[in-house]
């Protein structure tokens, strides 16, 4: 804004209304240099979805990364075209670079905390997880292949999950039957199955994105990185009586085939009505002292809700590669015939 010689900022005009002085405009172009930086808020929680259609979840980013019919580039989408009989090492080689300059022009590095959910068994995750950067405060929800998958999909996953591990992300892993099987009550449509019900489970994770980054960083610092989950979903007492009953039933529906030797750590996230908090931290007690008693670290945490009903999600932290034992002989099928596609071959 231009000035008169005594200092009085004026709009347009010829004289300063304060003081009847002229004003001067050539001492205002200096200051038209200085253009306001320029500090955009990224948020707190990205998402990123991978090779999962049909997710809806909630946070302040989400993002897309997935396959089509051809190449498409919106802020929330990157599609890649698909590449007939390609493999994972044909999308890394034609999109990495691409997917790295998305990824940085949409700020996924800059929010706090970011969740990546990828279906392992699909060729474009090894290229999801190849481009990431920023690795800090990342958290990886994968769906792995098991011994059901064709050899394909076990070597896809067996890659992509190695790729994270050696990237030092925290994984907690859903089998592909696991999520194939999958089915929870909701109060507001009733049972959901299929994509309806991998968004249900991951919806209170997200909710509570402070409290899991926390607990798989603890993790990460006992040298911990791979995670099986296990979950009850709008839970009642009228279904499950105590709270002990609750903790005990859900730890025989576990997302991996994991043995309960393997596991090293276990965390729950309740989300109930205040009142009922001491009673699921004593039965906490009670579930670990009966089925972890050797676990190196063992933590609730407690999320109040106004829902009657209740969410309880147990991760728990396994053995180094124990969780890819079932999947190595598919994995070493496909390397024996087409040894580039081995884990040395991602970036």
């Amino acid at each position: 804004m231009p000035k008169c010689p005594n200092g009085h900022e004026q709009r347009l005009g010829l004289k300063c209304q304060t003081c009847g002085q002229p004003l001067s405009y050539r001492d205002s172009i200096g200051r038209l240099g200085a253009l306001p930086k320029v500090e955009p808020n990224y948020g707190k929680v990205t998402v990123l979805t991978v090779g999962c259609p049909g997710l809806s979840l909630k946070a302040d980013y989400v993002g897309e990364i997935t396959t089509g019919q051809e190449d498409r580039r919106t802020w929330r989408a990157f599609q890649a075209a698909s590449i007939r009989g390609g493999s994972w090492l044909d999308f890394q080689k034609k999109y990495l670079e691409q997917l790295r300059r998305w990824m940085k022009l949409v700020g996924v590095d800059k929010s706090t905390d970011r969740v990546v959910v990828v279906d392992t068994t699909k060729p474009i995750s090894v290229l999801a997880l190849s481009a990431l950067s920023n690795l800090e405060r990342t958290v990886v929800i994968a769906v792995a292949a098991d011994p059901q998958s064709t050899p394909v999909e076990q070597n896809n996953s067996y890659v992509a999950l190695s790729l994270a591990l050696k990237k030092g992300l925290p994984v907690i892993a859903l089998s592909q039957s696991f999520e194939r099987e999958m089915m929870y009550f909701t109060e507001a449509r009733g049972f959901a199955t299929s994509e309806d019900a991998v968004s249900r489970l991951l919806e209170p994770l997200l909710e509570a994105a402070d409290d899991l980054m926390d607990l798989l960083e603890g993790d990460l610092r006992l040298g911990i990185k791979m995670h099986s989950l296990s979950a009850i979903v709008a839970g009642s007492k009228s279904v499950y009586g105590n709270a002990t009953n609750a903790f005990m039933a859900q730890s025989y529906n576990v997302s991996i085939g994991a043995k309960q030797e393997d596991c090293q750590t276990v965390h729950s996230l309740v989300f109930s009505p205040k009142e009922a908090e001491s009673e699921f931290e004593k039965s906490f007690g009670v579930f670990r002292n009966r089925k972890f008693k050797g676990a190196l670290n063992a933590e609730l945490r407690f999320h109040e809700t106004s829902s009657p009903l209740y969410d309880i999600l147990t991760i728990c932290g396994l053995k180094d590669g124990s969780s890819l034992q079932s999947i190595a002989a598919g994995y070493e099928a496909i390397t024996k015939s087409m040894p580039e596609l081995s884990v040395e071959g991602a970036s």
